[in-house]
Parts: C-alpha cells; structure tokens; sequence
C-alpha cells in the first residue's frame, strides 16, 4: 500500500529547468528520433534529481518542475536544489557535446529556483501529488526571465545558500502578476572553500534583518573607505547576547560577497572553550583556509599548510620566502616543523619568534590584498585569546605599503572592558534593542502580517527589542501549532499572554523540552562538549550508562538514534552542521547561540555532568595535540580529576611558553598550583586513576 500524504502547508524549494532550442531541433527530427531524445535527457535530469532528494512533481513538454521540503524535508533543501540545477547543466553540456544527433550541440539548460511556503496535497481524477501556491507561479516566471545556461535564484533562497555557491546580483526582474520588482541571484558555481556564512531562521518562515540599516550604512562605509585609502581597519559591531551582532556581519559580508567579486573573505569564530588557546582565532582562521584539520597526519598537514601560504604568497620576490612564512605561522598556530631552520634560530629567545611571526603573518594577509580587498570576520571576540588580540593590533600599525583590510569583529561589551584600548582604534558601532512597534514583527516576519497589529506589539514588547528573543517566541508559537495554521486570532493571542515564558532563559528552555527526550538528551550531552561540539564526542557519552537519561536504555549502537536527534535540531533550528571541521573525519555542530547552548546544558544534572565531562576529556586527549591541551584540562577539572587536570594545564603552561604566550602561561600554571590542594573526588568512576569507565555492554 502506498503512503498517502496529508494536505499540508510546508516551506519548499522548487525549481523549474527548461531546455532551451529544444522545439528547433525537434522541428528537424521524425517523431521516433525525438521520443529517443526526450527518453535520453529526461533520464539524465530524473536521475541528478533524484539523487539530489528532489521530488519531481512533473514533466510539462520541454521542462521539468522539481520540489524539495515536501515528502520528507531536509536541513539543506534548497543547497541540494541549487546543486541540483548545476550538475544538470553540466550534465546536458556533457550530453550535447556527445550526441550525434544534428543540433544537439546548441542544447541548452535555463533553471530558475524559488523557496517559500507552498500548499501540498492531491489534485485531479487520478489523485496526483503536488504543490501549488504563489511560490510555484513565482519560480516559472523566473525560469521564463532566466538566460540560456543560466540558474537564478531567489533572495529567499539565496539566504539558505550563501556562501556555499559563487553568486552575482543581478537587476531586479519584473514578473507578471508581481508589482513589486523580484531580487534575484547568478548561481556561478560552487565554492571551492565553502565560508558558511548562513542564516536561518523562522522554522520555516521568511526572516528578514530589521531597523539595522544606519549600521549597515556605516559598514558599507567603512568598506570603501578600506577600498579608497588601502589601509587596514578595524570595524567592531557590539551588543549585548542576542542582540543580533553575527547577523549583522553575516548580511553585510554576505552582501559584499555577492557584489564584490574580487573580495576575499576569511572567516573564524571565538570558542569560550578556547579563549586560553594561544593564537587559537589564527590557527581556526589558516587551517579553516587551507582545510587543514586537527588529527590530519602530521605530514599531510604540514603539506596542507605549506601549499596554502605559497598559494596565497605567489611569485613576488621579499626579505622572506613562503617557506619561512609557513614554517613561522604555523608553528605560532600549533604545527610542528621538526628540523626547520627557521624556527631553529630562534630556540632560545620564543619573544623574538612570535615578533617574527607577526611580521610574517601580515606580509601574508597584505598579499592576500594583491588581488582584492580582504575582510577577516572575526565574530565573539570576546573570547579571543590575549595573543590573537594582539596579532589583530598588530596589523592596524601605519606601513607604507598599500593593505586593504577590513577587520570586522563582533563581541559582547565584555571586550572593550577587557580591552578598553580597542575603544581608541576600532571603529565601534554598538546595537541597540529593535523599535517595539508592530511594524518590527511585519518587517522581521512577512509571514506574520496577518496578526492584528495589538499581537504584533505585544510580541516584540515581551522580548524587549532582543531579535533573538523575539524569534525564539515565534518559534515556539509555531511549535505551539499557532503559527502556520489555522489558529484563530484568539487562540493566538491566548498562546502569547497565556503560554509563553516570560524570558529568554525560559523560552530556550521549553523549546528543548518540546523535542522528544531523545533529542533533549543529546542535546544536554553535546552541551557538555561546548557550543561546538562533534559528533563522536557526543557517541562517546551516550555510551556511558548515565543516570535515567532516555540514553541509559540505548544498545552499544547509540549512532543512528544519536544522528536522528542532530537532525531534529537541525530542523528545530538550535544546530547547524559546520562546514569543515577541527578533527578530519568527524562531522562537527555548532549551538544556534551559547545562550542555548549554557540553558541545556544546566538541564543536566550534576551528578551526570562530571562523568560526561571526563568522557569528553577521554575523547578530545586522543585526538588533540599540545596547543588544545587546555580545553582537555578544562574538561578534567568539570569532572573533578583534579591532578590529571593540574598535569595537563601544566602542559598547556609549557606550549604557551614556547608561543611566547606569557601571561596566559602565568595563569594557568597558577591554576595547577591551586588544582592540586584539593581534595580528591571521594567516589564514583572519577575516584581512581581517571580511566574511562566501562562502556556499556562492552
């Protein structure tokens, strides 16, 4: 028996593909020759769709019509629609060139993909199964505008991509039955480093940045003012937790991407878990760059690095070579170059290495220059390590040849507390709360025009001007079954006055507890490992027989339960898959925001948490070199193994010496002086030598 699926309002990707100057050749051919060509390219296009996880909702003549999100829905729809579309293109070139059949070398293909809410359900005599609604008129007619050989997307769908594909601004497109102009994106191509710099948002409404525009003015600004001088600058968009900072960076680099092809843009993010790692920002920011990972093979790293630096070093002739440089930085960021003889004539003096280094590291950002303007997006700075600070500084000094640099850093206040110097050298652009007025749910929420004006004020009046907050609400209305339904205005008006949390913390809170306890519990888990967390980690406590977690039951094969519930909060929006990862192999998550993150991880328990933190401990030490030792210290010491914390923070001591991280190092040896006077922990897996307890049914 066939599944039969309910009528349903779902956010969907569609795409519409037509092949151009088919109809001419169709003309020169007899009826057999043409049903032969139909058959062999609607195979090949019925085959990359498939394999996309596309749905393909119809053949009409010379097109296709294909939809991703209904069926089954997956975090990445609109990425796989747009992939999709180019590897048909490829596919019907490749065809073209091949076929021996007069004309078909002029072939040609012309897609146009669209995302937003559409209808599902039966239509017809014969019960067929598809979507309808103003996202699929919308998406023919942009096929219908669209180029021979080109793809075009939506903004909306251009918002889930960027990013991850080469995209231009076209002019806007006036489409029949629309009066207002339609923004729409060339897809180019594939991003050979993918830079994830994505937003989403709304669980399946449109959501848009709202009353930022002053900020972004003042950014594009900035910008051009880099363009115009070609000289560094440091550009720090500050705000309290939620207040919108990272999308504020994520628009406007995301805009710049798409308009200003020559632009390079280099990504890294600031970990609390890591704001001990001496040049940790550096290190994330070069390996991410010349994809270089963690458990990589001491050689294949080395080589990793060393290509990327004489990549990015080019054939212009300096006092130093790309080797120096990649011997220099690397070893500041954590690689070891045995029997370099760079580093071998600074063995005794590691102040006059890190100066070296920092002279070298921006020989290299200022070449990265050669080609275009250059932004390093620098975002949670606030838990940036003294030395990479330092580095960011260092750049910003006068020198006589031409640089332009964009810094752009985002960070809680707590920065400028700790820094309060950077208030004289960057350009500070604080964020302030949203307007609390009706208009903000409109603008931010198209799909919420509908509430009466009273809701909309009193929605953004209960999260305080906070965006995040205020989307967090939203969220769990729609969880709520008030939101995207046919809940009358009552009922939603009851929902917001009656049923919401009164905070943030709170609102985060029910949120997890809507999820099944499966996914509640990994959730909590992956907490334990940090607001980045991997997935292995993750496995590695949901072995443990933990309390009455709903883990506690599981078999010895945690995995496939443990997968599903990253993809429930994926779709729920609390995690997102990263692109890349610090350990090779291994498939790293990030928490939506460390405000979700810090409120799972206070659902679990105590008595649970000092066993999960020694499995992490277990877990990274096996995999992590000198440079993360800290994070593996941290982790023993939630776990109440004091002594082997008190050993490895010492061993961090040693690596930040040899970085020329001083003040860092003076910390944490005074931290291991302190770990060891307490006292031992009395009892459970933690009490003995700090061997992993027994994995259940092993």
């Amino acid at each position: 028996m066939s599944t039969i699926y309910p009528e349903e309002r779902r956010l969907a990707t569609v795409m519409f593909a037509d092949i151009q100057d088919f109809t001419p050749l169709a003309d020169q051919l007899d009826f057999e020759e043409i049903s032969d060509l139909v058959k062999e390219i609607w195979l090949r296009v019925d085959t990359i769709i498939e394999a996309y996880g596309g749905y393909i909702d119809k053949h009409i003549g010379d097109a296709v019509m294909a939809v991703w999100g209904v069926l089954h829905a997956q975090e990445d729809d609109a990425e796989r629609a747009v992939s999709a579309a180019l590897a048909l293109q490829t596919s019907l070139n490749e065809y073209a060139k091949q076929s021996p059949r007069p004309g078909a070398s002029e072939l040609k293909m012309r897609a146009g993909i669209n995302t937003g809410l559409v209808l599902s359900g039966y239509v017809g005599l014969r019960g067929e199964y598809t979507v309808m609604g103003d996202t699929v008129n919308v998406t023919s007619r942009m096929e219908q505008a669209a180029d021979p050989g080109c793809v075009v997307i939506s903004e909306s769908t251009y918002r889930l991509v960027r990013g991850l594909f080469r995209l231009r601004r076209l002019p806007s497109l006036s489409l029949k039955g629309k009066t207002a102009p339609l923004q729409a994106f060339l897809v180019e191509g594939s991003l050979d480093q993918p830079n994830g710099l994505r937003y989403r948002g709304g669980g399946g409404l449109q959501t848009h940045m709202v009353s930022r525009e002053a900020e972004l003015t003042r950014l594009e600004t900035l910008y051009r003012q880099v363009c115009n001088t070609k000289s560094p600058l440091l550009a720090l968009v500050t705000g309290e937790p939620g207040i919108g900072k990272s999308r504020l960076l994520m628009e406007f680099s995301s805009q710049l991407d798409v308009d200003e092809p020559s632009l390079t843009l280099i990504p890294a993010r600031g970990l609390a878990q890591a704001a001990k790692v001496p040049f940790f920002l550096w290190k994330l920011l070069w390996h991410n760059r010349f994809m270089v990972s963690d458990n990589d093979p001491p050689d294949s790293a080395r080589d990793k690095f060393l290509h990327g630096v004489q990549k990015i070093w080019g054939q212009r002739l300096g006092p130093a070579s790309a080797l120096e440089a990649a011997h220099l930085i690397g070893n500041l960021t954590g690689m070891e170059w045995p029997g370099s003889p760079y580093l071998a004539s600074f063995k005794d003096d590691p102040e006059a290495l890190v100066k070296r280094a920092y002279e070298l590291n921006r020989e290299l950002i200022r070449r990265a220059c050669f080609t275009g303007p250059t932004i390093l997006l620098l975002d949670d700075l606030q838990w940036g390590d003294n030395g990479s600070l330092e580095m960011i500084l260092y750049l910003l000094q006068p020198a006589p040849d031409p640089m332009p640099l964009l810094i752009l850093a985002g960070a809680r206040p707590e920065l400028l507390r700790r820094q309060p110097s950077w208030a004289e050298v960057a350009q500070v652009i604080t964020l302030g709360i949203l307007p609390t007025n009706a208009e903000t749910v409109a603008a931010a929420y198209p799909d919420l025009k509908f509430l009466p004006e009273e809701l909309r004020v009193e929605l953004v009046q209960r999260a305080d001007g906070n965006p995040y907050f205020l989307e967090e609400m939203v969220k769990t209305l729609m969880q709520m079954g008030l939101i995207g339904s046919n809940a009358t205005n009552q009922e939603i008006a009851s929902g917001i006055r009656e049923r919401l949390p009164e905070s943030l913390q709170a609102v985060l809170q029910s949120r997890l507890d809507s999820l099944s306890p499966e996914t509640r519990a990994v959730a909590e888990l992956a907490s334990v490992v940090g607001r980045v967390f991997w997935v292995g980690a993750v496995v590695a406590a949901a072995h443990q027989r933990i309390g009455t977690t709903p883990l506690t039951a599981l078999s010895t094969n945690p995995e496939p339960v443990i997968q599903e519930a990253l993809r429930q909060l994926v779709q729920a929006e609390m995690a997102f898959p990263r692109t890349g990862s610090v350990f090779a192999g291994e498939q790293e998550y990030i928490f939506k925001h460390s405000l979700l993150r810090e409120v799972a991880y206070r659902l679990l328990p105590h008595k649970y948490r000092r066993q999960v933190h020694l499995t992490v401990a277990n877990w990274l030490n096996q995999r992590v070199g000198q440079d993360f030792k800290v994070i593996v210290a941290d982790h023993l010491e939630q776990a109440g193994a004091y002594l082997r914390a008190a050993q490895e923070f010492d061993l961090a001591a040693r690596y930040s010496i040899s970085r020329g991280a001083n003040e860092e190092a003076a910390w944490l040896q005074a931290h291991a002086r302190e770990l060891r006077t307490k006292p031992p922990v009395a009892s459970g897996p933690l009490s003995g030598s700090g061997i992993l307890p027994k994995l259940a049914g092993k």
